[in-house]
């Protein structure tokens, strides 16, 4: 009985989260501006830069605005095989939520023997994850998470997409990270050069 009361009681507290952030006022805004976004809102006009620091390190940088006022960034950066995706979020100049999406692909190596012979053969996996931070007053509100792992020949977007968000801990080190990345940014939006063939390095301008 005692196993099923957690059982129940994690559940619960999983929706309840889950519940809290699709509820945030912030939360609702930034998904139906992604989702104006999708739907080519012609209110809505974008900037794209690029930068590239070495052979490992790349990215791509869309600042969007309405009423020319800037409201989302999306920054899109691959690390050697890794690739991130972030969205920042402002509401009146000042980061309201920050969305951190990675990708990571891992190989499982399976090895087989008998009588015979052996052999061996690998598997393609992707692991996602998503976190989203809030913030009130630059101060940091919440953080919330979700991840799954599947094959990479069998991943499903629409059912990532479709899994509740946990609440999970703010770490300082992230806090710090999330508003140097933010700065340096809003850097980037006033004097990177829209280089598309020879883009400069975005941590070599300051």
């Amino acid at each position: 009985m005692k196993i099923y009361g957690s059982v129940f009681f994690f559940f619960f507290l999983t929706f309840m989260y889950g519940q809290e952030l699709s509820q945030n006022a912030t939360n609702i805004m930034y998904e139906a501006f992604l989702e104006a976004i999708n739907k080519k809102d012609t209110l809505i006009t974008q900037v794209f830069k690029k930068y590239k620091c070495s052979e490992y390190f790349s990215g791509n940088i869309n600042f969007y605005y309405k009423n020319k006022k800037l409201k989302l960034i999306k920054h899109l950066y691959k690390q050697h095989a890794d690739v991130s995706l972030e969205y920042y979020f402002i509401e009146n100049d000042t980061l309201r939520m920050q969305t951190l999406i990675s990708e990571i692909i891992r190989f499982n190596t399976f090895y087989y023997e008998n009588a015979q012979e052996k052999s061996s053969s690998m598997e393609k996996v992707l692991e996602v994850v998503e976190f989203r931070t809030l913030f009130e007053d630059d101060l940091i509100a919440s953080c919330y998470e979700r991840r799954n792992m599947q094959k990479h020949s069998e991943w499903d977007s629409d059912f990532f997409n479709s899994m509740d968000f946990e609440k999970n801990a703010c770490l300082k080190d992230n806090v710090e990270d999330i508003n140097y990345k933010y700065r340096l940014l809003r850097k980037a939006e006033k004097k990177l050069i829209r280089y598309r063939n020879k883009p400069s390095c975005i941590f070599h301008m300051w």
